[in-house]
């Protein structure tokens, strides 16, 4: 049934073509609606038409409240969709169902519909290339013998070669040497300082800091003595 409907719509290509396959399950949609409700030739006919009469309003950009306008003069017969051309087939009952299908199905999905109507399909072209190397033919080129093959122990032994040393600058063996010669000054100790010299400097040197810091604090209470005293005596002038 749908490659008929493929034909008669006409919708070609729907295995690769979205717009076209959604178009013919829309279609087909309609038809199954109005096979369920028993529709004679001439309703299927105007149902059909009446929706790709919708369909074609959604391709021009319309928006919802036309398409909702135009669905119900045309189904109460207000409107002719051509001259002498009107939807009068149906019974009110029909006319409800009918009001209803299209409520469920494009108003209530209406930007669904219009993007997938409007929206331009991605095209991926997908192409395999398989590269087959065939035999030349019998006679065109002659293998070297085996005979003048390399050895296993050349092989193994061009493999376990230790790699060759490159050879030195005279600025590195000269930086080589004196680094070896400041390490070695480095170890030797010093005859002019021992730890008698060394534990006699740091008690002078601590010796110095706690006196400068015995003084600073013994200003620094001093002051803030003062400035009590000084508030205590104008504190009781004030109460004399």
């Amino acid at each position: 049934m749908l490659s008929k409907l493929n034909t008669l719509i006409p919708s070609p290509n729907t295995h690769v073509n979205l717009k076209n396959s959604i178009k013919a399950d829309l279609y087909l949609l309609v038809l199954h609606f109005a096979q369920q409700q028993h529709f004679l030739e001439d309703q299927a006919g105007a149902i059909v038409t009446l929706y790709q009469h919708i369909l074609n309003m959604v391709l021009e950009g319309k928006e919802l409240m036309a398409l909702v306008l135009e669905t119900s003069l045309l189904l109460t017969c207000q409107k002719e969709l051509k001259p002498g051309m009107k939807f009068n087939f149906f019974s009110p009952d029909q006319v409800s169902k009918i009001s209803k299908y299209f409520s469920m199905g494009v108003f209530q999905h209406f930007k669904l519909y219009r993007f997938s109507m409007l929206q331009e399909q991605d095209q991926n072209i997908i192409s395999l290339e398989k590269i087959v190397h065939t035999c030349p033919p019998q006679g065109s080129f002659d293998p070297p013998p085996l005979a003048e093959a390399i050895s296993e122990h050349d092989i193994e032994s061009y493999l376990n070669a230790s790699p060759p040393e490159s050879p030195r600058s005279e600025e590195e063996v000269a930086g080589e040497e004196g680094e070896l010669g400041t390490e070695e000054q480095a170890e030797q100790p010093n005859p002019l300082i021992s730890m008698a010299n060394v534990q006699t400097v740091l008690d002078t040197v601590g010796n110095d800091i706690m006196d400068k810091f015995t003084k600073d604090m013994k200003n620094k209470c001093t002051e803030k003595e003062n400035q009590y005293v000084n508030r205590l005596n104008k504190v009781k002038k004030a109460l004399d």
